[in-house]
């Protein structure tokens, strides 16, 4: 009897496993656009990456991409962001996986294969975003902490 009951609960606590947060990040500016997307440029610059991609026009911006690896597994992420009543700072990542299946053959189709990551292990993302934050508020760009105003709606 008891055991049926605990098999139960176990698999409601696993069904209930806490989902990784998405890779955004949201910050308050007490300037214009433009020059809310130029501290977020020159923040972005300190922390030594490189920018690929500035629209101006539509107050948005991309670095070019950064490898780092997890354990045996290898992520490429640039970071974008867009200034509008936010500073909003997005990863956009990918995931190279090894092919161990059928299609993988020594003359045929690469062994390895690119998949789209829309959620990075979390410890990734805070060595991703922690220093994004500090230099952000160094420079005048606040976290918001509270994001219920965009659930509120």
């Amino acid at each position: 009897m008891l055991r049926p009951v605990l098999f139960v609960v176990l698999a409601v606590q696993l069904s209930f496993c806490p989902e990784r947060p998405r890779m955004i990040r949201y910050f308050n500016y007490e300037c214009t656009q433009e020059e809310a997307l130029e501290l977020a440029k020159n923040s972005l610059l300190d922390l030594g990456y490189k920018i690929d991609l500035v629209a101006p026009e539509g107050y948005f911006m991309l670095t070019k991409i950064q490898g780092v690896k997890k354990d045996i597994r290898q992520y490429d992420f640039r970071i974008a962001v867009l200034v509008e009543d936010r500073v909003e700072v997005i990863i956009v990542a990918q995931r190279n996986v090894f092919k161990r299946d059928s299609e993988a053959s020594i003359g045929g189709k690469g062994l390895i294969q690119t998949e789209v990551s829309d959620k990075l292990p979390y410890s990734l993302q805070r060595s991703i975003f922690y220093p994004i934050i500090d230099e952000f508020t160094k420079n005048g760009l606040a976290e918001v902490e509270d994001i219920t105003f965009l659930t509120s709606a």
